[in-house]
């Protein structure tokens, strides 16, 4: 990837992951719930949500999925990967199908580890763990991969087999 093309790969990556800090705190008031309530039903201090709902941590996955459950909606959704708001059936995480799907991904798209890793700025061995299924990913990594194929957070974590963006 040129240097150009990276930095503008950057720039939509910030601008999306600000869209899902207004996105938290939109859901969050749109049912008239103060960050302490949110907090609760995620099993986390206040303190630690308001730093989620202010883009200051990163959401764990588990966290992610559980407040999308929540709010009846998509992971894409609530990331601001997508802004079609339609109701979502509750759905788990398969961190089986996770790797599977990197590596599918990415030998669809004809890539090396290092060339994607170089692509979306983390080391190649951190990568080839994802696909290994060693750990998963952070939020914010995995909306990075997300965002460089344009496919769904979803399709990635298993809650759906449609890899599109909706």
């Amino acid at each position: 990837m040129s240097t150009v093309k990276c930095k503008t790969f950057k720039i939509i990556v910030g601008e999306t992951m600000r869209k899902y800090e207004t996105r938290f705190e939109e859901l969050r008031k749109d049912k008239e719930l103060k960050q302490k309530d949110i907090a609760d039903v995620l099993e986390v201090l206040e303190d630690r949500y308001s730093k989620w709902e202010r883009g200051i941590d990163d959401i764990s996955l588990i966290k992610v999925n559980k407040l999308a459950n929540f709010h009846n909606v998509s992971i894409d959704y609530l990331l601001g990967l997508s802004d079609l708001n339609i109701k979502t059936p509750k759905k788990d995480i398969d961190f089986k199908i996770l790797p599977q799907r990197l590596l599918q991904i990415r030998k669809e798209a004809n890539l090396t580890q290092s060339e994607l890793s170089e692509k979306v700025g983390f080391s190649q061995r951190t990568y080839s763990d994802y696909e290994r299924g060693k750990f998963a990913p952070t939020t914010s990594k995995l909306c990075y991969i997300a965002m460089y194929y344009n496919i769904s957070f979803d399709y990635l974590v298993g809650r759906t087999d449609n890899k599109k963006l909706k």
